[in-house]
């Protein structure tokens, strides 16, 4: 048995490796609809809702697709409620590099540069402020019914939708 096999490499004396944090998951995946973010209007949307304490988030996906060629690069943030603090945040990429696949059904994903723990209302978000009507990223949601208690919609200019549930993903450690 090899130096690494053992664990000894891991810190661990007695020769047994150390198991890796199980990554689990968080989700809200129905959706029958959408709703599309560009320059001067919608510019942001996402879930609203209070992180479960001791979950140290890893990554953060939504159900996206684009319309026309839209310009510019699409933001994942998950941001402290009310204050809109920034807790973690990443460029998922250029908004043309999203499927144009309608409607959306492609998860889109970032996995955040060091995982952090996070304990407090949040909103998760993607922050998409290019483009414009035609050429712009839908966000997929379920409208005409909250799937998840205690958490709602939120998107710029329309503000709180408490019917309605981004369709998201997000994964942490424990």
């Amino acid at each position: 048995m090899g130096f690494l096999q053992r664990g000894f490499a891991y810190g661990n004396r007695r020769g047994f490796a150390i198991p890796l944090p199980e990554l689990l998951v968080e989700e809200q995946i129905l959706h029958n609809t959408y709703g599309g973010l560009y320059l001067g209007g919608k510019e942001w949307a996402g879930q609203r809702f209070w992180l479960p304490p001791n979950r140290k988030i890893a990554t953060l996906a939504f159900v996206l697709c684009k319309f026309g060629n839209p310009p510019g690069v699409i933001t994942f943030t998950i941001r402290e409620y009310p204050t809109n603090i920034p807790l973690l945040s990443k460029v998922w990429g250029n908004a043309s590099d999203v499927p144009s696949t309608y409607p959306p059904v492609e998860w889109q994903e970032v996995e955040f540069d060091t995982p952090q723990l996070i304990d407090t209302l949040v909103e998760m978000i993607v922050e998409y402020s290019e483009g414009d009507g035609g050429n712009c990223i839908a966000i997929a949601f379920q409208g005409g019914g909250s799937v998840k208690p205690d958490e709602e919609f939120y998107r710029a200019v329309e503000g709180v939708d408490p019917t309605s549930d981004a369709a998201y993903r997000y994964k942490y450690y424990e």
